[in-house]
């Protein structure tokens, strides 16, 4: 099997791609943050939410914002959810309000601040400071089923991508989409959420019991909130009703919505019985020892 996710000679690339410190990444990262961290002017009471793209990012996002207003939603109606809480990595020059130095210095503290960046890439000073970090996490086969499909709906960020999803995931295993090897991101994040008491969520478990995630959140930001208030949280971050919102599911950069499904399991609607196999025996390797495990459906 070590042969089957091998790539041709060439392979689809990110226009504008490059890569820093082995991580593959799109020209909306800032290269010079990468270069220089200490351009982020970092508080101690700064709290992050880290991932893997297409993980479940926003939601957690939306839950801890209206949990850090102990579940008043006026500050999460007031405007778009990517203008609200900064993407630090970010860099754009069609839209500069979502430009990640930027916006972090006209929101006030705590703030709320957005990473995919793995670990060692991460500033150094955020760990040093011991900012409050949240990592969420989701099962793999689901990850790339839905990373396919936002490079097909982005093509401004990630190029216009034709390929289909067999080539696609080969690009995913050898670690040729933007922000690089899964297996590395996870890991990485996993041990220092271990070794320094941070919170680590999965995606499947938030969706099992969102209510349970939400008071996890809750309880790592120090915010004692009535069950009745969790519940209105719960409630205004289900999915059907983040997707039904124009705040979160923005369709203004490609015509398309940005949430799309949502679901575990979905992952069985693309692999193959042969890329399943294949993919079960890397994730074995990858993973052993790791004491992290995921729910497929």
């Amino acid at each position: 099997m070590a042969d089957y996710f091998k790539l041709n000679a060439e392979y689809y690339k990110v226009p504008g791609h490059f890569t820093f410190k082995d991580v593959y990444l799109a020209q909306y990262v800032r290269k010079d943050t990468l270069e220089r961290p200490e351009l982020y002017e970092i508080k101690s009471d700064d709290i992050f939410v880290v991932s893997y793209p297409k993980s479940g990012t926003t939601w957690t996002l939306e839950l801890a914002q209206l949990i850090m207003n102990k579940g008043d939603p006026t500050y999460s109606l007031s405007e778009n959810h990517f203008y609200r809480i900064p993407f630090i990595e970010f860099h754009s020059e069609t839209y500069p309000r979502l430009t990640g130095l930027t916006a972090m210095q006209n929101i006030e503290s705590p703030r709320l601040l957005k990473s995919h960046l793995p670990i060692h890439l991460f500033p150094p000073q955020v760990l040093q400071k011991g900012c409050k970090i949240i990592v969420v996490s989701r099962n793999p086969k689901d990850t790339v089923a839905s990373y396919y499909n936002f490079y097909q709906a982005y093509p401004s960020l990630l190029g216009d991508y034709k390929g289909d999803f067999s080539n696609y995931l080969k690009l995913f295993m050898n670690g040729k989409v933007v922000y690089g090897d899964w297996f590395d991101h996870t890991l990485g994040w996993y041990e220092y959420v271990v070794e320094n008491n941070g919170l680590f969520l999965k995606y499947e478990d938030m969706k099992k019991s969102p209510r349970d995630v939400s008071r996890k959140i809750a309880e790592y930001l120090n915010c004692d909130l009535s069950d009745e208030v969790i519940d209105e949280i719960v409630e205004r971050c289900s999915f059907a009703r983040m997707k039904m919102s124009g705040l979160i599911n923005i369709q203004e950069v490609e015509g398309r919505p940005f949430l799309r499904k949502g679901a575990v399991g979905d992952w069985k609607n693309y692999f193959t019985l042969a890329e399943n196999e294949a993919f079960d025996e890397v994730y074995n390797e990858r993973m052993k020892d790791s004491g992290l495990s995921f729910e497929w459906e």
